[in-house]
């Protein structure tokens, strides 16, 4: 499955980060760690010091081998595809299907959001606060799909919008995800709900037409970060907003979603702007671990004996990869408890 990309959860983290008062440093640890929820393909246990295992927490889902319930639960449904209640307090109105994260004091972002920030040792707290914020950037982009393998994820017909207006069907687009990919999260509508620049539609498993302006979510989106992280520097530092807070950095942040193209060159436009670090996967593995950290396309069984070849730096306790994978084993903890 194809997910937001790079651009929003490091880049555009990295600069809300920054714009609501955190330092460089902190910037970087909060935006590594939500882009990273969608690089951490390990799950097996190491061993970083003899006779001792630490368990890693796979929150990717790049290059799974299974859909299965036990993958739906644990992967999808507490880092992509959030519910918005808990379960059980009121299961009549219970959905899996995500919907766009608001500031309500029942909303699962905020209640991830929240506990994160109780965390009093400052390192976990940052890196928690990155992993909720991958999840709470995830609803504005993955609305209208669920976490799980099922027909309301089912996607028929696929247009984008024309420049000077109207609609053109993607043919191939819709005859590939509506034919051999599973109805699990947005699987069937390709990459096309990640893209932030993109406007598109889609026939839903009713034939329901469901428009989408992918930059307007994004821009709704930033909006809820950027207040949230401002919350979490301090509670009583007053805002206005994003947009009036910093109407300047709002203008831009709003016109780099506009951007068209690769990746890449969208993330060049983002990394002049920002002036964020590069982002690499294995920064952090490096510094946590002795070894070779290059897994991620490996299979099952030979990602398990590299993991297992592997030691950890003296300080791996305080690296932040460790903390990356106690914050995303919390979170899920939490999710599951709600939606059991």
């Amino acid at each position: 499955m194809i997910q937001l990309q790079l651009d929003y959860h490091y880049y555009t983290v990295y600069q809300l980060a920054k714009l609501a008062g955190f330092g460089p440093r902190d910037s970087e640890t909060i935006a590594y760690a939500s882009q990273y929820v969608d690089d951490s393909t390990e799950s097996e246990p190491v061993e970083p010091f003899p006779d001792q295992h630490f368990d890693t927490v796979r929150t990717a889902h790049y290059n799974l081998g299974a859909f299965d319930w036990n993958v739906q639960k644990k992967i999808y449904m507490p880092f992509h595809f959030l519910p918005t209640s808990i379960r059980w307090e009121s299961p009549k109105d219970f959905s899996y299907v995500t919907k766009p994260a608001t500031d309500g004091n029942t909303d699962l972002a905020t209640m991830l959001i929240d506990d994160a920030v109780g965390e009093s040792n400052k390192r976990f707290r940052l890196i928690r606060l990155g992993v909720a914020l991958h999840t709470i950037a995830d609803t504005f982009s993955h609305f209208g799909f669920s976490g799980r393998h099922h027909g309301e994820n089912k996607v028929g017909k696929i247009w984008l919008a024309k420049t000077g207006g109207g609609w053109k069907l993607e043919p191939v687009g819709s005859f590939v995800g509506d034919v051999f990919l599973p109805s699990i999260g947005h699987v069937e509508a390709l990459n096309y709900p990640d893209q932030p620049f993109l406007k598109w539609r889609y026939t839903d498993r009713q034939g329901n037409i469901k428009t989408r302006n992918n930059r307007s979510q994004s821009i709704n989106g930033a909006k809820l970060i950027y207040h949230r992280l401002k919350f979490a520097k301090s509670s009583s530092a007053p805002s206005k907003g994003l947009d009036q807070d910093h109407p300047q950095d709002f203008k831009r942040i709003a016109s780099l979603f506009s951007l068209e193209g690769d990746l890449d060159i969208r993330c060049a436009k983002w990394k002049t702007y920002t002036k964020a670090p590069d982002y690499d996967k294995t920064k952090w593995r490096k510094a946590a671990l002795k070894g070779d950290v290059r897994w991620d396309d490996l299979s099952g069984s030979e990602r398990k004996v590299r993991l297992r070849k592997l030691q950890g730096k003296p300080d791996f306790d305080n690296s932040r990869w460790a903390y990356f994978h106690r914050a995303a084993l919390k979170q899920r903890g939490l999710v599951l408890g709600w939606i059991n």
